[in-house]
């Protein structure tokens, strides 16, 4: 989309000029639509419950977009002994410290009978955490496409357990509250356009896997493995069942006593329909 330059030419008709920003994952993108830096972002479910907590209370959901499935996990190497996330008790696990992949560990230990105390969180960004991998100064690394594409192919890597097999996780385009409360239909012309986007994408694999191999200098083969399970969609506003499962995030969180305060998600959920 910001190839094409569609989305200035719808947005243009509102009066809004377009500019874009790039974050390597969510927190830093909260912080800068915290301070009023950007307008709109995308980000996983974990980063705006913090947000809501205390971090920046004025941000608002917007809309969302398909759960994660495969293209989440949870890998170890292939020389490791662990068959399943029971067999990482007492083992380093690295993950992205406020992202999704931190409610997707805490949801995997739950499930294999483990608690946060029974493991170690290596809080890591993306690179540090594939190095320490590869060196085994941790046992598992929580990772999501593309990274994840990548090193299966190129590590040989073992997932444990995926996204899929948990409870759904999603990802949100979030706003000031001023913004979405001002300017509605500027957002819905833009998720609209974002959504567009993804539809074109998802029935031009080979075309979208090219152009992303080029735009970003990541294997050709990678991305043809990200786009066969990559969720597609935008949707707005957000539907019971979606506020459900991001509520369990927050509780989750919670729960285990890494909010400084209980969060309601309604309450940071605004319709812009």
């Amino acid at each position: 989309m910001k190839s094409s330059g569609d989305l200035e030419k719808v947005l243009a008709t509102h009066g809004v000029a377009v500019k874009w920003y790039e974050f390597p994952f969510g927190p830093p993108m909260v912080e800068a639509i915290n301070t009023g830096d950007i307008d709109l972002g995308f980000v996983g479910s974990t980063p705006p419950v913090f947000a809501q907590a205390g971090r920046a209370p004025d941000i608002r959901y917007v809309a969302y977009s398909a759960a994660y499935g495969d293209n989440y996990g949870i890998v170890v190497p292939q020389t490791s002994t662990a068959k399943s996330v029971r067999d990482l008790k007492g083992k380093r696990i690295a993950v992205a410290r406020g992202s999704a992949g931190q409610y997707l560990l805490l949801k995997a230990l739950e499930k294999n009978g483990l608690k946060p105390e029974d493991v170690s969180f290596a809080y890591l960004q993306y690179s540090e955490a594939r190095s320490a991998l590869e060196r085994g100064d941790v046992a598992a690394w929580v990772v999501p496409d593309p990274r994840l594409a990548d090193v299966e192919a190129s590590s040989g890597v073992r997932v444990l357990i995926r996204a899929s097999e948990l409870p759904e996780n999603y990802g949100f385009y979030i706003a000031p509250r001023q913004f979405a409360i001002s300017y509605p239909a500027a957002l819905r012309a833009t998720l609209k356009e974002i959504d567009q986007t993804e539809q074109y994408a998802r029935h031009h694999l080979a075309q979208t896997a090219q152009f992303l191999a080029r735009d970003t200098g990541v294997k050709l083969t990678v991305w043809r493995q990200v786009l066969a399970r990559q969720p597609w969609g935008v949707a707005f506003p957000l539907t019971p069942q979606v506020i459900a499962a991001q509520q369990e995030v927050a509780d989750t969180f919670s729960r285990y006593q890494l909010l400084p305060k209980a969060v309601k998600v309604v309450d940071a959920v605004i319709d812009i329909k």
